[in-house]
């Protein structure tokens, strides 16, 4: 995310010259970006539902494609869940729904991030729902409508980073700031320098196992 956003943090922060990663028992954030200018927490979420990634991991395990159950509407046990997976089942669900369930996920991930980081920092979340290409932007138009509610009028020392990666080499990923507009980028990963990128490999092996939103 950071490689991604490296001109926008840098003309903010400055330079980034190192990243101090903090595990349990460790209070949050997850990581502490050291700038030139001063020093940022940066907390991790993915913005998955829990039966959302049990079916992903259902997936995985046999190997075999499937449909993903409705983000809205969580099978009621694991027989069901398999039904859907192998299209016994049709998930069945609104948009309308669907977007609602986002609605109240995002915010509760980011009331949850901002508590972990009380004086503001950069909230990074990982999404791959199912959001069709059009709609891509939908998702960080969500995240803009949250931020700037009166119930989150403490946001204002947040940025929020949303990534949804297509494939290894390409990504869109939207930036989101209270009462701010909304900046996309998409594509490919600029390169890097030989520093940048021994900053961003000792990042990713910090935020390996990201924490998963449950229901």
């Amino acid at each position: 995310m950071i490689q991604i956003w490296q001109a926008w943090v840098t003309d903010r922060f400055g330079s980034l010259t190192s990243v101090r990663h903090r595990s349990p028992p460790d209070d949050p954030p997850d990581l502490e970006l050291i700038f030139e200018k001063q020093t940022v927490g940066m907390e991790h979420s993915r913005l998955q539902p829990k039966h959302l990634g049990q079916a992903r991991a259902l997936m995985e395990k046999s190997g075999a494609g499937g449909f993903i159950p409705s983000i809205s509407s969580p099978p009621a046990d694991l027989a069901e869940m398999i039904d859907i997976i192998v299209g016994v089942k049709i998930p069945m669900s609104s948009t309308t729904d669907d977007w609602v369930a986002i609605f109240d996920l995002l915010a509760i991930t980011l009331r949850k991030k901002m508590r972990g980081m009380p004086s503001g920092g950069i909230i990074g979340i990982v999404h791959d729902l199912v959001v069709s290409d059009a709609k891509k932007r939908a998702l960080a138009e969500v995240a803009q409508n949250i931020v700037n509610r009166n119930e989150f009028a403490d946001f204002g020392n947040y940025t929020l980073i949303l990534l949804d990666r297509w494939n290894v080499h390409q990504f869109h990923s939207s930036l989101v700031r209270r009462n701010e507009k909304v900046l996309e980028q998409t594509g490919n990963p600029p390169p890097l320098s030989a520093e940048d990128q021994k900053l961003l490999s000792e990042m990713e092996a910090a935020t390996k196992n990201l924490d998963v939103t449950e229901d």
